[in-house]
C-alpha cells in the first residue's frame, strides 16, 4: 500500500489558495507546483481537494462565516502493477465548529462534488469535517509572512 496527501489552504476573503504536498514543509502559494513534483495521483487529490473547498467556501459564506478551509486528501492506492486508489480520506478543517445540522448539510453538498461523483462508484470515499483552528492559523501565519 502507497499513500499520497495534498493539503489545500484557501481563503476566499484574502484570495489566498495554497498547496502543500505530502509532510512537505514547504506550502505553496499560488499552486505554482513544478510539474516534474506532480504524479497522477497528485494531480486527482489536487482536483478533489479544490473541488471540496470550493464548495466549502459557497456554503459559509452564504451562512455568513469566515470563508476559509483546509482540505488534506489522502488516497490510499494498492501496489498491484497497476495503481488501483483504495480509499479516499477528506479532512475538511474549518475556523469554527458547525452545528449537527450545518455539518450534515455540508457533507451533503460535499458528496455532489463533481470529482467525487466521478470517482465515487470505484473508490471509497470518506469526508471527516473537524475543528482546524490552529492549523488553519498556521498556514495563515505562514503564507502572509511570505506574501509579504
Amino acid at each position: 500500500m502507497k499513500e499520497t496527501t495534498v493539503h489545500i489552504f484557501r481563503d476566499k476573503e484574502r484570495h489566498i489558495a495554497a498547496c502543500q504536498l505530502e509532510d512537505s514543509k514547504n506550502i505553496i502559494f499560488g499552486f505554482s507546483l513544478d510539474d516534474a513534483q506532480l504524479t497522477p495521483l497528485h494531480m486527482l487529490n489536487i482536483a478533489l481537494g479544490q473541488c471540496i473547498a470550493e464548495l466549502t467556501l459557497r456554503f459559509l459564506e452564504r451562512r455568513n462565516l469566515k470563508s476559509c478551509c483546509l482540505t488534506s486528501i489522502r488516497m490510499t492506492v494498492k501496489n498491484t502493477g497497476s495503481a488501483r486508489i483504495e480509499c479516499a480520506d477528506v479532512i475538511l478543517k474549518l475556523p469554527l465548529q458547525l452545528s449537527a445540522e450545518d455539518e450534515t448539510i455540508l457533507i451533503r453538498i460535499l458528496h455532489q462534488c463533481p470529482i467525487h461523483s466521478a470517482i465515487s462508484g470505484s473508490v471509497s470515499t470518506r469526508i471527516f469535517i473537524c475543528d482546524g483552528r490552529e492549523p488553519i492559523a498556521q498556514y495563515e501565519q505562514d503564507l502572509l509572512t511570505n506574501v509579504k
